[in-house]
C-alpha cells in the first residue's frame, strides 16, 4: 500500500480526509478509509459503486431526511431530528490496472466530529455470528437485555444497545413471515 500525506500543511480542531494511495484490494481501500474516518471522528458510507470498477464514499452524515409515507394526514412525523445535515464529504477509489486509486473529491464536513463511536449506525452492526445467537437465543424465549448480556460477555467491545436487539429481532420475525414459517 502506497500513502501520502495531503493534510501536513492543515491547521486547526478539522476532520481531515484519508490520505489518498494506493491499495491492492477494493477491501483494503475501504478498511483504510474507515479507520481513518473514525480516528478523526466521523464514519463513511458507501455512496455508490460497481464491484469491479469504482466505489464512491461519503460522510454517513450526508444527505436528507426523506419522508417515506405518502403526504396527507397518513404522514409520518419525526419524533427526534434527523442526525443527516447533507455533508459534502467525498471520496472515490477507481480500479486501474488490478489496483485501486483513492482520490479525495471534497474533504469538507459541515458538522462537528462526533463525540462517541456509538453516534454511527454502521459501528453499531452486529456480526453474523451474534445474529445467530440473537435467532437462537429468541428462538428460546430470552428477553432483548440477556440476549445482550451474552453478547456483551462474548465481545466487551459491542456497541449496540438492546434497542439494536430489538431491531434484529423484528427483522428475523419480518423474514419468517414472508417466508411463511410460523
Amino acid at each position: 500500500m502506497e500513502v501520502q500525506d495531503v493534510a501536513k500543511n492543515i491547521t486547526g480542531p478539522t476532520m481531515l480526509p484519508p490520505p489518498v494511495g494506493i491499495f491492492e484490494t477494493r477491501e483494503d481501500l475501504l478498511k483504510h478509509v474507515r479507520d481513518f474516518a473514525l480516528s478523526q471522528g466521523y464514519m463513511i458510507s458507501i455512496k455508490d459503486s460497481s464491484k469491479d470498477r469504482y466505489v464512491t464514499i461519503g460522510c454517513d452524515k450526508g444527505g436528507v431526511y426523506r419522508k417515506r409515507l405518502k403526504s396527507g394526514e397518513n404522514m409520518r412525523q419525526r419524533k427526534m431530528p434527523t442526525r443527516l445535515t447533507n455533508c459534502p464529504f467525498e471520496v472515490v477509489g477507481k480500479k486501474d490496472d488490478e489496483l485501486w486509486t483513492l482520490t479525495i473529491k471534497n474533504g469538507e464536513h459541515n458538522h462537528e466530529p462526533s463525540t462517541h463511536v456509538s453516534d454511527h449506525p454502521s459501528c453499531r452492526r452486529f456480526t453474523e455470528e451474534e445474529i445467530l445467537i440473537i435467532r437462537e437465543m429468541s428462538a428460546a424465549g430470552k428477553r432483548p437485555r440477556q440476549i445482550l448480556k451474552v453478547l456483551r460477555q462474548r465481545n466487551p467491545d459491542l456497541i449496540s444497545d438492546s434497542r439494536n436487539v430489538y431491531n434484529v429481532k423484528a427483522k428475523i420475525r419480518r423474514e419468517s413471515l414472508s417466508a411463511g414459517v410460523f
